[in-house]
């Protein structure tokens, strides 16, 4: 049954901008002022690695009431795979049926320069390249014989892990609680001043060996070796009939879109987030190409239950949430017997960002935030902050933040302005004497690797801490603050069902896949917000773009179900 399409009235009208939304809001209050640990912009890992089907791995999530297999190609929750999708753990049923990450951009298409590959074409063309790797529904395998879509990096778990039970080799993606799935140390770790590689610590989002969720996987994918749009090496024709891109040309083995990505995942048992799983996505720009046009993306398969003819499934578009649900509430396991269904929802929680276009996307009265600005300059004393603070739409941004005079850095009196929402603060000189002495609080000004004179673990001082400087690494400042980024937002959603997006060919498809995006995942700007349904196995495409992105830069995307 196709999804009815409903426009109700009192619906907010949507537009481009951004302002979070409330469910948003209350999920975000879960992470916020937690300390990841820094990396570069655009990549701290060696260029010379690569996504390989070698370091392809399985592994488990079960930190909390959401139990599911993962693989680190971008794919969570595989069907017919146990366990996928479980809540609760241990008792109920499948839920989720997959989910992958997903990214299209728009690029030229060389053809004039191949006249024996498009001996008709009288001009170049426009290539729509989407990126993939989903079940087999959405894997393409190329005539090289590989797989053209995402690929995990080697070097980011161990290959050799022998399974603690059967001991038998079973490599699993690294987890924060199984040291022996780590590798024997981290390629983005090797630029550490202080210690390179982080050998045997966890490289934690929230610092060096520091387990804050009770769950974390974490891996790294790109695109280079997607060669649909590339040359046949032994043929030296392309592969595509539709043109050739290369993301850097001097460098002939980048194909793809030339992006890398870490993705991590979360799980906490809090009774506040026992029944979430969180994650964060971070593309980066790797090869050459300077993209003027790119969509970050997520596809969600909902499985309530082995009986597939009552589900159905709605977005809330003033949430940014999606919800399934089953119409009596009981569903079936595949070898029999029932169990209550739950209501499945996916949040929408950080966008890539727009930071030169001189607009304030996200609404909170700052033009153009960087994620990667560095410290800026020091601003001293509550008078000077305020006058300083005028640049901004005070407006927005208190009601964004709260009223300027309770922000932490104006009440510390120093504001450096690269922190510009001013949530850094120094460390606490109490005895006034100019420099930070043992037992004085380092609050914010803790270095590099995220980690203070009070924190568990703590090997000791490194770069940065106690400075009086933001440093990266540090909490509350550039890529490890949220609201220090200029997010455009959810742009469009669509929900439609499972039979349709995997028909045929439909998710290895270039074509059908950035059509769905532009034509069918989009918010009409103006236009009010509709609610969607979807009936028998409902099928859901986050999107957020477009948006460029530079070599050498990242944006993020980070969902929550």
């Amino acid at each position: 049954m196709a999804p009815s399409r409903h426009r109700p009235t009192d619906r907010p009208v949507r537009t481009q901008t951004y302002r979070p939304a409330p469910l948003q809001a209350a999920l975000a209050l879960l992470i916020a002022g937690l300390a990841p640990a820094a990396s570069a912009q655009g990549t701290d890992i060696p260029p010379d690695y690569r996504g390989e089907e070698a370091s392809i791995a399985r592994g488990i999530m079960d930190g909390n009431l959401i139990e599911t297999n993962f693989r680190n190609h971008g794919e969570l929750s595989r069907w017919d795979d146990a366990p996928w999708g479980v809540w609760p753990r241990g008792i109920g049923g499948r839920h989720i049926d997959g989910i992958g990450i997903l990214v299209a951009g728009q690029v030229p298409g060389e053809r004039l320069a191949y006249p024996e590959a498009y001996p008709g074409a009288t001009r170049d063309t426009t290539l729509n390249p989407v990126i993939l790797n989903y079940r087999e529904a959405g894997r393409r395998v190329g005539p090289d014989g590989f797989i053209w879509g995402w690929l995990p990096l080697p070097g980011f778990h161990n290959p050799n892990r022998l399974d603690p039970i059967t001991g038998q080799l079973t490599p699993t993606p690294a987890l924060s609680d199984d040291p022996t799935s780590w590798p024997a140390f981290w390629p983005d770790r090797l630029d550490n001043p202080d210690d390179p590689g982080w050998a045997g610590e966890w490289d934690g989002f929230f610092g060096k060996g520091v387990f804050n969720a009770d769950l974390e996987g974490f891996y790294v994918i790109d695109d280079l070796r997607d060669r649909e749009y590339a040359i046949d090496p032994a043929t030296g024709q392309p592969y595509s009939p539709f043109g050739v891109f290369l993301p850097n040309p001097s460098d002939p083995t980048i194909a793809g879109l030339g992006l890398q990505t870490k993705v991590r995942l979360f799980q906490w048992a809090n009774v506040l987030s026992e029944d979430l799983m969180f994650i964060l996505y971070r593309i980066a720009n790797v090869g050459g190409y300077d993209h003027d046009r790119v969509f970050f993306a997520q596809v969600m398969d909902y499985g309530l239950g082995q009986e597939e003819g009552d589900e159905n499934a709605a977005y809330d578009p003033v949430q940014d949430v999606a919800y399934g649900w089953d119409q009596d509430g009981t569903c079936t396991y595949i070898a029999g017997g029932t169990y209550d269904c739950g209501y499945t929802g996916f949040a929408f929680l950080e966008s890539p960002t727009l930071q030169t276009d001189g607009l304030d996307n996200d609404q909170d009265g700052i033009t153009d935030e960087l994620r990667f600005g560095g410290a800026g300059a020091l601003i001293e004393g509550e008078a000077a902050i305020q006058a300083a603070a005028l640049a901004y739409n005070l407006e927005d941004f208190e009601r964004a933040y709260g009223p300027l005079t309770e922000r932490p850095a104006y009440r510390a009196g120093r504001w450096w302005t690269g922190d510009e929402n001013l949530d850094w603060v120094g460390y606490d000189d109490a005895n006034g004497n100019g420099t930070y002495d043992p037992g004085e609080p380092a609050n914010d000004d803790v270095g590099r690797d995220g980690l203070g004179p009070f924190d568990l673990g703590y090997p000791g001082p490194d770069t940065g801490e106690a400075d009086g400087v933001p440093t990266a690494g540090e909490p509350n400042f550039d890529e490890l603050d949220v609201n220090e980024s200029d997010q455009v937002g959810l742009t469009g959603f669509d929900l439609e069902t499972r039979p349709l997006y995997e028909s045929g060919d439909n998710l290895r498809s270039d074509t059908w896949l950035f059509d769905r995006v532009i034509n069918y995942a989009q918010f009409q700007l103006g236009a009010d917000g509709a609610q969607f349904e979807a009936d028998i196995e409902p099928f859901l495409l986050f999107v957020s773009g477009p948006v460029p992105l530079a070599p050498g830069e990242a944006s993020f995307f980070s969902t929550a179900w």
